[in-house]
């Protein structure tokens, strides 16, 4: 009987540290390596990289598999060591001794089950990783899902402590810093996207960020007190450019502010020139960057853009300047229009005021012409202005004037090209 106690207990020590190994080997192994050096493993069809990649894909599978086995090579080996020591003596310290045996048994597992396997795999991680990752694949696949089982009560319970709801207690470090991290990428990825927008902010001149005069919103400085209501009510806007005869002539910039104090007062003008304010001038050709300086430094909201020929070429707003870098700004007067719509046929409709720059994203081409619009790249194309339904192509891709309004173009309708042209001009690129 002693030695049947003595070579299960062996027995029991052998099985339980070679299992532990296996899994200890695996999980020191898939943190070590990284993910691409188990994918290039798998590309060069190694053996046992097939098992190492499924084991890196899901950690929390390996983890969850390792924790139930240790629990039970633990608990078994203490056991069965102090049973044996229960069986071999006969003395009245024979508790003490179970104990002591217990103790040894656990110490020695360790040893051999984590402590030895894991500086192994720390010297040599592919090696030991593709040589473990088989049978901690298949053994995996069997106790994971147990763990998990009896893994559902303690979630319970934790959850009605945490923070946060528990939703995987065998979550990996790297899995959990995944998660954490994940809105610190959506940040990091922002204010990447925002330091982008700001190099190319100090690159660009007014007339690319202008509002064209074609889109302005005016009154002439005859128009009437009540009209002038009427239009900024409309349109939402705390600002209008005040004209005389022609665009080419502003006199001045209505404020909406000024305009509701005169209303209803006995002295109040029966035209809105008298309540117009000095308009601000500048260049098409002034950086975007001074402009903003110059708009705060004289605390002024709108500057009227002049051309080279002293014509009224748009405005720009300080919002304008600043959706430049932080994009798209909507109020509640703001009516969210977009510049690009898919159609069901993969065809797209495109709103004239789309950017060059834009369009050659969207459309994968090259076009480089003076235009800031592609509105304007039809315009400059085609020699004049077009009639609804011209048609005209650039690089492979069809454009036709959809919607023109007096002598703007106000949407295009567009055909990419097919993907075969462009996988042969890529392919010939890189010839």
């Amino acid at each position: 009987m002693v030695a049947i106690a003595l070579l299960i207990a062996v027995a029991t020590l052998v099985l339980a540290a070679a299992l532990m190994a296996v899994f200890s080997a695996a999980e020191a192994s898939v943190r070590l390596l990284s993910r691409t050096r188990t994918r290039r493993l798998l590309e060069a069809e190694v053996k046992g990289a097939h098992a190492l990649d499924h084991l890196a894909e899901r950690p929390s599978r390996l983890a969850a598999a390792a924790a139930l086995l240790r629990a039970v090579a633990y608990t078994l080996t203490a056991g069965v060591f102090g049973w044996a020591a229960l069986v071999v003596l006969e003395s009245e310290a024979r508790l003490w001794a179970a104990l002591a045996a217990g103790a040894i048994g656990l110490v020695v597992l360790f040893a051999l089950g984590e402590a030895l396997p894991r500086t192994l795999a720390v010297h040599n991680p592919e090696r030991v990783g593709l040589a473990s990752a088989p049978l901690a694949s298949r053994l995996t696949s069997v106790l994971a899902p147990i763990a998990r089982f009896f893994a559902a009560g303690w979630v319970g319970m934790a959850s009605l402590v945490a923070d946060e709801p528990v939703t995987d207690p065998w979550l990996t470090g790297d899995e959990y810093g995944a998660e954490v991290d994940a809105e610190e990428q959506e940040r990091e990825d922002a204010e990447e996207a925002f330091f982008e927008a700001v190099v190319d902010f100090a690159s660009k001149i007014v007339r690319e960020v202008m509002v064209p005069r074609t889109d302005m919103i005016c009154l002439e400085d005859a128009a009437s007190v009540p009209e002038a209501v009427t239009v900024i009510a409309q349109s939402g806007l705390s600002r209008v450019p005040v004209y005389h005869d022609t665009l080419d002539d502003i006199v001045g910039v209505l404020f909406a502010k000024d305009l509701l104090i005169c209303v209803g007062s006995a002295s109040c003008p029966s035209t809105v020139a008298p309540l117009a304010r000095e308009a601000y001038f500048v260049p098409e050709t002034k950086p975007v960057d001074e402009l903003l300086v110059e708009m705060r430094q004289r605390k002024t909201h709108m500057a009227l853009v002049a051309d080279e020929y002293g014509g009224t070429a748009g405005l720009v707003t300080i919002e304008d300047l600043l959706e430049e870098i932080v994009g798209e700004i909507f109020d509640e007067y703001d009516r969210a229009e977009p510049l690009v719509t898919e159609l069901p046929d993969g065809e797209l409709l495109l709103d004239a005021r789309l950017p060059i720059d834009d369009f050659n994203d969207l459309l994968g081409t090259a076009i480089d012409l003076e235009a800031d619009s592609i509105g304007g790249l039809f315009v400059e194309l085609a020699g004049h202005i077009p009639e609804p339904g011209e048609e005209i192509e650039v690089e492979g891709v069809r454009i036709t004037a959809r919607d023109v309004e007096g002598t703007r173009v106000r949407s295009l309708h567009v055909r990419p090209r097919p993907e075969t042209d462009k996988e042969d001009e890529d392919a010939e690129a890189h010839n």
